[in-house]
């Protein structure tokens, strides 16, 4: 775990990011129940004032746990107030309460640490969630390594088994990541196209052989604000892929039109394959 000097250390607290000299920082929590909110806030502004630093937010959402983020409107609050610098840090109770998995933890600390911002569990490994925190090592961990490279979270990639259930876990994934990007797009319908391209290579690209495969999921965030959905499967070819596309044959890729999404499909650069690709603008369009 990388530390950083603050006005007051923070001691077994887990850290991600620099705590400047003067801190501004948002307060976050949710639960179903008003009142642990509630009382889970005090407690935040508490930890936060033994800092030295200055509340400028504080906010729960009435949510379980597991509710995706882009359905959060306090966790909106917040992202707005660390992306346009109102706020330079986020305290938590605990890490679970923003990014439950392993996944989601990475895009959530790799987009923090390129805002600059940090955060601070103020309940680590005890608080209600129950769920074990692993440490974080900032720019040392490999993770963060590979989140980092070029421009900061504009590239997002994953590799799933060719399984039905890898198309749910890749759209929540993917909704994860632009949520916390902040892309300014239909992030619902970005993940519905994905789960589209994903549920097509499952069904049309696994090996004769019947061996173990995998498609390769990569987001990309491009000229201005459009993003590129691609889904990459071992299959080298596209037969009929116009009346694919066109929705001629099969109806994927033309719901994934439907959804506002510009299709094509173009071979792997490394020759693994091929990506079928869906551009989607920051504003929908009806086609």
């Amino acid at each position: 775990m990388t530390r950083a000097a603050s006005t007051t250390p923070v001691p077994q607290r887990e850290l991600v990011g620099t705590v400047p000299d003067r801190a501004h920082v948002a307060l976050y929590t949710s639960s179903p129940d008003s009142r642990v909110a509630t009382q889970s806030l005090m407690g935040l502004r508490e930890f936060a004032i033994r800092q030295g630093w200055t509340v400028v937010h504080k906010v729960y959402d009435l949510a379980p746990l597991d509710a995706p983020l882009w359905h959060r409107t306090g966790w909106r609050a917040v992202q707005h107030l660390l992306a346009t610098g109102a706020a330079t840090g986020l305290v938590v109770p605990d890490e679970g309460e923003v990014a439950r998995h392993a996944g989601d933890r990475d895009v959530l600390r790799s987009w923090l640490l390129g805002l600059p911002a940090f955060a601070v569990c103020a309940y680590p490994r005890t608080g209600r969630t129950g769920l074990p925190l692993r440490p974080v090592r900032a720019l040392e961990d490999a993770a963060f390594r590979t989140a980092l490279r070029g421009p900061v979270g504009a590239h997002w990639r994953r590799s799933y088994s060719l399984h039905p259930l890898s198309v749910h876990r890749a759209r929540e994934a993917a909704r994860s990541y632009l949520t916390l990007r902040g892309w300014p797009g239909d992030i619902v319908v970005a993940g519905d196209v994905l789960a589209r391209l994903a549920y097509n290579a499952v069904v049309h690209a696994q090996p004769v052989d019947g061996a173990d495969a995998r498609m390769r999921v990569r987001l990309t965030l491009s000229e201005p604000d459009a993003l590129l959905v691609e889904v990459g499967d071992p299959l080298p070819d596209f037969r009929n892929s116009a009346a694919a596309i066109a929705g001629v044959l099969g109806n994927g890729l033309r719901e994934a039109r439907l959804l506002g999404a510009e299709v094509s499909w173009l071979p792997a650069a490394d020759g693994r394959g091929k990506f079928v690709r869906a551009r989607l603008p920051a504003t929908r369009t009806d086609t």
